[in-house]
């Protein structure tokens, strides 16, 4: 049909229709036949199927079953909380195509333009947000009645305790890396990344801080790796008293180093605290319930209150607020230090802007602020459980997708198989719609369902090459894992450092003596059976002379062959 007469046929529907509009109470069958106009078409407009002129564009790459089955995976992806990237959608895609396309373009298979992933995006109306990483266990551990029941007995012991709002103690502790910095926002001109180089020194230390709902915060409490105290550092830190440096192998506390705190703790809150008891929430590390740290508590007038098992990136103060400046600060300081000309930052140079960075982070406002944001101090859980709440509703409980019920079908069986026989039908269908018009062929019912079959079964065929796909990414982690149990682990060294090079070499000379041994086992073998077949040759020598003097055996004789072989041949009697 040409051009004109598809504009004009569909004016005529287009009349039809308004007509229909106007005169409810007319049938389909007859407008269609007086507009002379296909049934089917009319019937379709009336229930809002566009014109193929005003229907989405045909020419992108996947078709709208394609497009539809590729968001649903998206979404069932998305339902679980497994983030989808950008390049993840860009590579469904592509699988699709390869796996619609024919032989003859297998070794160059169409893909998506660089742009059609932000055209997907925006057509569907998805939205890219950034990608917040929380521990697999504090994720389980958010647990609504959990935070309730927590609250609820924190406002029991205030009570009952009789504890002022500031006497409410928040301590926990901090890891740094003494050299490290992070990434900083500069301004430049330059469109390429702009690299700064800084010394790598990821010596660990740890700070042990407290603050009060008042906005205090007690004199610092830092423990350095190592042994010995050096006297330097004193000097550097001359200012400041009240600062307690303890020593550990691994940088990190223990038993012995948070009892000392605790003794740091009432030394700087006893006089503040007068005759009310001072409550001290804490996570639950072991080195805080051991017996004489809450013995020295008791006897002291100290309240140990802990909080739930990993759900201190929600209700400690420390955690929720202050934490998150200190190490910008302390990142901060790092990068000044270098730009000044440190080419090796150590404990001394730690310990000199140290003091500095928790004066920028240990702000009274934001001291208040932290137990403002967890709901301590004024009383107020609701805050962090619409929080909870929150990311409860974006990470929702995935439903049963019914779609996943459906038997599979027989054939066609590929995915190129079933776009080429839904174009095939739809060809027919339409040659018999458009050259009977009012009588057609087939049922308009069963015209109807086979259109919303055929868009099912690709929809659907789609979506289950994707599910196969990630199935053979799994299998193929799942024996990369394997393969990797099965090697040998040959141990190469106690403690100290290695490089991958140096254990590289290490596991080859292993591997060398491995085979050394093996070698000098095969070699005995074979001596071995050298040796046997050496005195079996001499006993039938021995043999064959004793035969040869006792007359029982003949002489044996040599004698050349033609081609310059020798032959021996014996004699007998």
């Amino acid at each position: 049909m040409r051009r004109e007469e598809a504009r004009l046929l569909e004016a005529r529907v287009q009349k039809a229709k308004d007509y229909l509009d106007q005169n409810p109470t007319a049938k389909v069958a007859t407008v269609a036949r007086q507009f002379e106009v296909p049934r089917r078409r009319l019937r379709g407009r009336l229930e809002g199927r566009t014109s193929l002129t005003d229907r989405q564009p045909t020419n992108t790459k996947l078709s709208k079953p394609e497009e539809d089955a590729l968001c649903r995976y998206i979404d069932r992806l998305d339902a679980v909380d497994l983030a989808v990237r950008r390049e993840f959608i860009v590579d469904a895609a592509n699988c699709i195509l390869r796996e619609r396309s024919g032989k003859a373009s297998q070794s160059n298979p169409p893909t998506v333009g660089i742009h059609w992933i932000d055209r997907f995006v925006k057509r569907h109306k998805y939205r890219l947000t950034s990608q917040k990483q929380l521990e697999t266990n504090r994720q389980v551990a958010e647990d609504i009645p959990t935070v309730i029941e927590w609250y609820k007995k924190l406002r029991d012991v205030i009570q009952s305790e009789g504890i002022v709002e500031d006497d409410i103690w928040n301590m926990d502790e901090t890891g740094f890396r003494i050299g490290v910095g992070k990434d900083q926002l500069v301004v430049t001109k330059r469109k390429k990344a702009h690299y700064f180089g800084t010394p790598g020194n990821r010596e660990s230390a740890t700070a042990i801080e407290c603050i009060s709902a008042g906005g205090r915060v007690l004199p610092a409490f830092l423990v350095l790796c190592g042994i010995q105290h050096q006297a330097r550092w004193y000097e550097v830190m001359k200012d400041y008293p009240d600062t307690r440096i303890a020593m550990s192998p691994s940088g990190y506390s223990n038993d012995e180093i948070c009892l000392e705190w605790i003794y740091h703790f009432h030394e700087h809150t006893k006089n503040g605290a007068k005759d009310s008891k001072r409550l001290l929430l804490l996570d639950g590390f072991g080195s805080h319930h051991t017996y004489p740290f809450i013995q020295y508590c008791e006897r002291h007038r100290i309240v140990p209150f802990s909080l739930p098992p990993h759900l201190t990136h929600l209700l400690q103060p420390l955690d929720v607020v202050v934490f998150q400046p200190l190490k910008h600060y302390h990142a901060k300081a790092v990068d000044l230090v270098v730009r000044d000309g440190c080419t090796d930052i150590t404990k001394l140079e730690f310990l000199d802007f140290i003091q500095d960075v928790r004066k920028q982070a240990f702000r009274q406002s934001t001291i208040i602020s932290a137990f403002r944001k967890t709901g301590i101090v004024p009383f107020n859980q609701e805050l962090v459980l619409a929080v909870m709440k929150a990311r409860k509703a974006r990470t929702p409980t995935p439903e049963l997708d019914l779609a996943l019920l459906s038997s599979p079908f027989g054939t066609p069986v590929t995915l190129r198989q079933m776009h080429k026989a839904a174009t095939q039908l739809e060809n027919r269908f339409t040659i018999a719609e458009e050259c009977n018009y009012g009588s057609i062929l087939l049922e308009e019912d069963f015209l109807v369902s086979m259109g919303q079959f055929i868009r099912g079964a690709i929809s659907n065929s789609t979506e289950l090459l994707q599910t196969k796909r990630d199935l053979s990414r799994t299998q193929l982690a799942e024996k990369t894992r394997r393969l990797r149990r099965a090697m040998k682990n040959t141990p190469l060294q106690s403690g100290g450092v290695l490089t991958v090079a140096q254990g590289r070499q290490m596991a080859a000379r292993k591997a060398e003596v491995e085979l050394q041994k093996a070698q000098r086992k095969v070699d005995a073998t074979r001596t071995r059976y050298d040796n046997a077949l050496k005195r079996w040759y001499l006993e039938a020598a021995k043999k064959a002379r004793s035969m040869r003097m006792a007359g029982k055996l003949g002489e044996m004789l040599v004698y050349n062959r033609t081609g310059g072989c020798r032959a021996i041949r014996r004699v007998g009697r």
